[in-house]
This record gives C-alpha cells, structure tokens and sequence, in this order.
C-alpha cells in the first residue's frame, strides 16, 4: 500500500552538533533504505562515519565546509543547496555549517546480486553542473545525483536525484517490479519540498504537499499529477535493479539530454533500461 508520510511530524531527537529526525528506518517502516533530516547547528560540524552501506548526503539549506575522505585522501568544498557527498563502504565526509544547516541523509545497503568491473567510488557533487534530462512533453525535468546509466556512479546500489514539474504537469500511471536478475524488492519514493498536487493509486487518489515523502512498495501502479503549483522533489528507487512497466503514454516514456542537439535541432535522447 503506498503511503504518504508528513515528515514535519517526526520527533526531532538532540544530538551534540544540533537534532535529527528520523523518516524512515528498518525497524520502524520495515524498509532496506533509511532516511534522515540533520538540523546542524552554526559552527558545529556533522559527520559521516564509513559505513558498509552506501550513503548519500544532501544540503537541503544553508552553507558548510565539506570534506569528503576517499582512499586515504580527502579534498575540501564549499557547499551550499543542491550540494552533497556520495559514500561508498570505507569513504567518509564531514560538513561544519557556516549557519543553520539542513542535511538529508538517505542510506541504502549495498545490492551484490549484479556484477560490477570496477569498485564503485564516492565523489562530492553540485547539482548545478550535472547533466539534466527532460521529458518529450517538455513538463518534466529531472536531475540525477546518482544513477549508473548517466555515468555517474558504477553502483547498483541506488538512482537518486531531483524532478520539477510544470504546472499540471504529469508522469505516466506506471509500476516498478524487480527485475528477473533479482529477488530484492525495489524501493521507491518521492519527498516533495514545494507544490501541491496528489497521487492516483489503483483505489483513489493521495494529496501530497510540502514536506509529504511518498513510500511506493513494489507492485503499486501510481501516477503524480501537480496542480496548477507544479512540483519540486526528491526521488529515489533502490536498488538500481528493477522493471518498470507504463500504460499507453507514447509521450510519457522518453527522456532527452538538455542542452544537446541530435543534429536536426533536437534533444538528444537518453536511453534508459
């Protein structure tokens, strides 16, 4: 059944560097990945410990010193909005806020059942100099953070990145199952930061708004519509490991590179699996 969380109602717990409120966990929400919102207070410093699961690690506001550590080396940035850091097992990073910070932290285990060439590595990123796609209807803009097919991450672990709707704007009514080179059943939600609009299920629709994270189980045919406010989200599947199955949209299913020219003024299309 899919679900829609108010996140504003979670329980802010104390932390040394400011508070935390925990959205989704394994032994609340009975899911693989879990989310978390950091409140850092100014001058104070979060820290990302190396985990054994993938980690990455947004600023939703506010301005920090990011380091992040790989391989022994670590490199500093200036991060503000629409920065982060992606984490593989035995990388870390730390972020000392310049002000009030907010930081999302979504962390997924690592998914072993595709074979990768290389060892995935992490890397800081800035969501402004990544390549961003739009849909053939011209309505739908998305942004990936973390996905293998952009070429970003060689990963399976994770997609990840940000969408803006249009006004009234729409996906295809769709479903995501696994694909048939796993068993793991694939996660996927949406956590809205501005817009109001609703979600269509099998049986009715959900409002959703500011601040709604929108949990989408394997199996549950769904469709985001925005109202006349469009949309601004964050969306996540995991792993990178699933099928996605749409009714008849013959406009709905494309995505093009933005920016490019396929050489008859044209968008570039994007090829996703």
């Amino acid at each position: 059944m899919i679900q829609v969380i108010d996140t504003a109602s979670q329980t802010n717990t104390p932390l040394p560097e400011g508070n935390v409120r925990h959205i989704l966990s394994a032994s609340n929400d009975k899911t693989r990945v879990e989310v978390a919102r950091y409140q850092v207070d100014a001058g104070q410093t979060h820290r990302i410990p190396s985990s054994g699961r993938t980690q990455v690690v947004y600023i939703l506001e506010g301005t920090a010193e990011v380091t992040f550590t790989t391989a022994g080396k670590a490199t500093t940035h200036t991060g503000h909005r629409g920065c982060g850091v992606y984490l593989e097992p035995g990388e870390e990073a730390s972020m000392k806020a310049a002000g009030a910070l907010t930081l999302l932290s979504v962390t997924v285990p690592k998914h072993t059942g595709k074979a990768v060439t290389e060892t995935p590595t992490g890397y800081y990123f800035d969501e402004a100099n990544l390549q961003a796609l739009v849909d053939e209807r011209r309505i739908r803009t998305r942004t990936f953070w973390v996905n293998k097919e952009t070429g970003l991450s060689g990963s399976w672990d994770l997609q990840l990145g940000r969408m803006l709707y249009g006004p009234k704007a729409h996906s295809p009514r769709h479903v995501h199952n696994a694909s048939k080179t796993t068993t793991i059943s694939p996660e996927h939600f949406y956590l809205i930061e501005t817009g109001t609009g609703e979600v269509k299920h099998d049986t009715g629709t959900l409002p959703v708004g500011p601040g709604s994270l929108v949990l989408i189980p394997e199996g549950e045919w769904h469709q985001l519509v925005a109202s006349e406010s469009g949309f601004n989200y964050i969306e996540f599947q995991a792993p990178f490991d699933f099928a996605t199955t749409m009714d008849h949209d013959p406009l709905g299913k494309n995505w093009y590179i933005q920016g490019t020219d396929d050489g008859t003024g044209n968008p570039k299309l994007w090829v996703q699996s």
